[in-house]
């Protein structure tokens, strides 16, 4: 039976989208990347798993779980922000190689980003309220587990 993950980061209290998107995917766990700016009360409600970003204080940073057979490491990436997006990737895999992960879940920069050429893998959903690529889109991920375990990473546009 195939697994859907919804990965949303950076709403930045844009509820009303961010409901309406976990209502649209009606995913089997749902996960949120950091700068929620939102009550607890409402990410313990809706999500599986969150973190803190840059502008949350009342949770953890990071948080390591396994799912469907997959170590994640779940962590918004202002920690080792840089400027030089390369460098911030690198260093954001390292610290996945460190605590074993499988596939590195953050945020921070409101851009999406996939890199699947090698462990751990690096999920970034991008921003469902500031965008901050060329196009502007509000966008979110999906990971999909099929029942053989592989993995596919999607972009969707809210």
């Amino acid at each position: 039976m195939q697994k859907r993950i919804l990965v949303i980061s950076d709403s930045h209290g844009s509820n009303n989208l961010m409901m309406k998107i976990i209502e649209k995917e009606a995913a089997d766990l749902v996960i949120h990347a950091g700068d929620y700016c939102t009550s607890l009360l409402t990410m313990k409600q809706y999500f599986h798993h969150f973190i803190n970003g840059n502008n949350d204080y009342d949770w953890k940073d990071i948080d390591l779980f396994s799912y469907s057979g997959y170590r994640f490491l779940l962590i918004h990436g202002h920690q080792y922000w840089s400027w030089n997006e390369t460098k911030w990737y690198e260093k954001l895999r390292e610290f996945g190689v460190t605590n074993k992960a499988d596939i590195v879940i953050f945020g921070h920069s409101h851009k999406d980003f996939i890199d699947t050429t090698h462990k751990p893998f690096l999920f970034n959903p991008g921003s469902i309220s500031l965008p901050r690529k060329a196009s502007f889109e509000k966008s979110y991920g999906i990971i999909e587990i099929d029942d053989k375990q592989n993995l596919k990473f999607k972009i969707k546009f809210a």
